[in-house]
């Protein structure tokens, strides 16, 4: 049987759709630009031991903030750091460990020395503020989205969505300046350009 299709408009009509949405987001999208520039810094060249999923996850990420896509956001953080976290056990043929999920490497990385106390707390709680965008429950159970929203000081579940993608993107900041010191904004220094201004 052949797969319905719906009638698809002409290209003026998505080109004036796509114009008017991106002019009318145009300053909330600077803000959150300017918000990974503070995080990030200007773009580098690294090695990412997650291969190729930690790099569209960490350029997605980018781009899901910026576009407002909070959800999005929070999910690729997470999954940028499990892959990066178990690239590095996987070139150490510890392949068992890389199966066990994300728990598991957070807890065996901060074992072994390779993240700090700190920073597993960090990703600890990228994990668990994850989770029910990932996994559904039930009401205000304590596992819930609901629960994380009465319990923190936001009124509007959208205002909470926004600040777990904040927080999700310093997880990652975090996750990148602990994995490569020389990442670190005191060891790089960076002026614009005078075309850049």
């Amino acid at each position: 049987m052949e797969r319905f299709k719906w009638p698809v408009p002409d290209d003026a009509f998505f080109r004036r759709h796509f114009v008017e949405g991106e002019v009318a987001t145009v300053r909330y999208r600077i803000e959150r630009c300017k918000f990974l520039w503070e995080e990030f810094g200007p773009p580098a060249d690294m090695l990412l031991v997650g291969g190729f999923p930690s790099m569209f996850a960490l350029d997605e990420l980018n781009r899901s903030f910026i576009y407002g896509n909070f959800m999005a956001t929070v999910l690729l953080a997470q999954s940028f750091i499990e892959h990066s976290l178990a690239g590095m056990f996987a070139l150490g043929r510890q392949d068992d460990l890389v199966k066990q999920g994300f728990k598991k490497l957070i807890d065996q990385a901060r074992a072994d020395g390779h993240i700090t106390d700190e920073l597993a707390a960090t990703l600890d709680n990228l994990r668990t503020m994850r989770n029910p965008y990932t996994h559904h429950t039930i009401g205000t159970g304590s596992r819930s989205y609901m629960q994380r929203l009465a319990q923190s000081e936001h009124r509007l579940p959208e205002d909470m969505v926004v600040e777990d993608a904040r927080v999700a993107i310093r997880a990652v900041v975090d996750f990148l300046r602990h994995g490569s010191p020389r990442w670190n904004p005191d060891e790089v220094r960076w002026e614009p350009e005078k075309e850049d201004v």
